[in-house]
Parts: C-alpha cells; sequence; structure tokens
C-alpha cells in the first residue's frame, strides 16, 4: 500500500465526487459484490480520525449491502470508464450482478478491503460506525423540490471510518 498525502486524497475525492466518478461498493448479505455512482459523499476527521461520510437512499440495493455488511469501498475512478459508471448509476444490483457486465472487476489482492474496484486510481476502505437519517427540518425547500419531491427518499449518512486507504497504478485507460 503507497501512503497518500491526506490533502492530495481529499482534492482527488471532491473532484472525482464532483464529476461524477466515485463508485460505493460493497457486499450484499450473501458477500457477493455491488455498488452504485455516487456523487455525494464527505471527507474529515471525527474523533481525531478519518472518515468518509456515504450518502445513499434506504431503497438502493447498496444502502442494503452497507447495512449488513457495515463496511464499504469508496473507489474513485476517472472519465475513461464514463459507461461502467453510467451504467453503475442507473441499474440495481438488486435485479442483476452488476460485475458481471464486465466493465469493472473486484480487485482479490486487495483481499482486506470491502469489494475493491480494479479499475479504480483511489480506494478508501471504511468500517461503518455510526448512521443517520437525514431529516427534512432544515434541507433548503429548492433542495427538497430538486432531490426529493418524487419519493422523499431521504439519504441515510453512514459513517465510515478509513481503515485504509490505497493509490492504485490504474490508468483509466480499457
Amino acid at each position: 500500500m503507497q501512503h497518500l498525502a491526506i490533502s492530495k486524497m481529499a482534492e482527488d475525492l471532491y473532484l472525482a465526487l464532483s464529476k461524477g466518478e466515485v463508485i460505493l461498493s460493497t457486499r450484499d448479505s450473501s458477500g457477493r459484490p455491488t455498488g452504485m455512482t455516487v456523487a455525494w459523499g464527505f471527507f474529515g476527521c471525527l474523533w481525531n480520525e478519518p472518515y468518509f461520510l456515504a450518502a445513499a437512499r434506504p431503497y438502493r440495493y447498496t444502502w442494503q449491502g452497507i447495512r449488513d455488511s457495515r463496511r464499504f469501498t469508496v473507489n474513485v475512478l476517472s472519465d475513461a470508464y464514463a459507461e461502467g459508471l453510467r451504467y453503475f448509476g442507473t441499474v440495481s444490483g438488486r435485479s442483476e450482478d452488476k460485475f458481471a457486465k464486465g466493465y469493472f472487476h473486484i480487485n482479490e489482492a486487495l483481499h482486506d478491503y470491502c469489494a475493491p474496484i480494479e479499475e479504480a486510481r483511489l480506494l478508501l476502505d471504511c468500517t461503518v460506525v455510526t448512521a443517520n437519517q437525514l431529516q427534512p427540518f432544515f434541507i433548503p425547500e429548492e433542495a427538497i423540490q430538486r432531490f426529493y419531491r418524487e419519493d422523499n427518499g431521504y439519504h441515510t449518512i453512514f459513517y465510515g471510518h478509513i481503515d485504509r486507504w490505497h493509490r492504485s497504478e490504474a490508468t483509466g485507460e480499457n
């Protein structure tokens, strides 16, 4: 594992999240990997430790995997994987095995990680310490109308202690 400066990791993570180049992966109750493309997440310090706060809606299959396993991996990719990122953001793992499609592969060499994607250039492996459900009390009305009007499926925030991180030599080329 290559040590990565926190400031560089935070910058990479923020830029990738803002471009939709992050997959939050986990394992379902049978141990099968699953995941979804995410654009919301938070990196920082909590209790003097590094944390990633992942946002997922309760009806997402990935949410169930995180709840059941209490673990997740944050996988930072590049725009070279746009087709796979789009697929992981639109298809449910409940209805099919997303990894069987071949866009991404689990890196079995990193066996201590929850569900690391081989093609990722940066991995954050996290253990969930706690979680809470967003409440609409102080969410701006325009955000409610834009993100929650259809279903009121307010996100759960999973507080993931970053147990380990890894910078890959993945180039982003297929």
